[in-house]
């Protein structure tokens, strides 16, 4: 058997889709299609049920899983090795990782990392949690460290979930807003400013509309939504807008003093930080070592709290 259709293969059970699966091996789903045909033909067996709208193994699918999954780790993991033993690397470690948790823990922990193990090789990919679990998944990434918002794509019970630290989304505004500086803000004072949002903030944002209601207000109706961390900083420094955020993601303008967090009692809310890795397999050396960073920088942020143990798996 070919490894790279077994690859195939199995990015289609990791993902659901042959669409999804294309996607994330940077294959087109016509190539990953023949791949799996190819694959059926020399196997002489069907591994996916034609026709349903989600992929479902056959009973010979259901086998090759069992067997495939292993041996492509096998082979990774020498690939790895080989890569080491020809370049003199010292191993490597492919992250993903959120935006309130790439500058403010993944790249101190990288930067101490790299003090000790200099030739350790390091991948970095941003996205948000949905987008980065689908990786891990597919061995595509060692550990995904990322905010957690219930009603995110929940993670899998395969994986292995801990607790860093937490993060506190608040109301935010420039240091030159009108409302920089005044207490006890309320939801009606706080719904005649006009708002802007970044993407998925999940229950943060249903908690948020829910204190609107509770006043008696509907939530801001206007509000904008930006994908762009750029184009949300300049509305919020040059449009007066405010927004709704993890302190992390706006720790480098908190602290030089351009922006300043509301005084708006009940519009905080706290998520924890997680690092995510596949449970019930051995972790490699240099994934050990860059957890371990992790765990160092998250201690020594600014007000962090003790380093929890690791939890078991999470599944919410």
């Amino acid at each position: 058997m070919d490894l790279r259709q077994l690859r195939y293969f199995l990015a289609v059970v990791e993902h659901g889709s042959f669409t999804r699966a294309a996607a994330a091996t940077g294959r087109t789903q016509q190539a990953l299609s023949k791949g799996i045909q190819a694959l059926e033909q020399q196997l002489g067996a069907r591994l996916f049920e034609r026709g349903a709208r989600q992929v479902r193994l056959t009973e010979v699918g259901r086998l090759l899983v069992e067997h495939a999954r292993p041996a492509s780790e096998v082979v990774r993991r020498f690939e790895d090795r080989l890569h080491e033993l020809q370049t003199g690397a010292e191993g490597q470690v492919r992250i993903g990782t959120g935006p309130s948790t790439a500058g403010s823990l993944v790249a101190p922990a990288v930067l101490a990392l790299r003090r000790h193990w200099p030739r350790l090789g390091v991948h970095v990919a941003g996205g948000i949690l949905p987008e980065l679990l689908p990786g891990l998944l597919a061995r595509d990434l060692d550990v995904v460290v990322t905010l957690h918002i219930s009603g995110d794509a929940e993670p899998d019970p395969r994986l292995h979930g801990e607790v860093l630290g937490h993060d506190e989304y608040r109301v935010l505004a420039s240091g030159r807003h009108p409302l920089a500086g005044r207490r006890d803000l309320d939801a009606a004072q706080l719904l005649q400013q006009p708002w802007i949002f970044g993407r998925r903030l999940g229950t943060v944002e249903a908690a948020f509309r829910q204190r609107f209601s509770a006043a008696g207000l509907s939530p801001p109706a206007s509000a904008m939504e930006a994908g762009s961390p750029e184009f949300l900083r300049a509305m919020v420094e040059e449009g007066g807008y405010l927004t709704l955020l993890p302190r992390r993601l706006a720790q480098a303008e908190l602290a030089a003093g351009r922006w300043v967090a509301l005084d708006a009692p009940g519009f905080a809310w706290q998520r924890p930080i997680m690092a995510y890795t596949r449970g019930g397999e051995p972790q490699s050396a240099p994934l050990a070592r860059f957890l371990q960073a992790l765990r160092l920088a998250a201690a020594q942020a600014p007000g962090a709290p003790p380093v929890p143990t690791p939890a078991g798996s999470v599944a919410s």
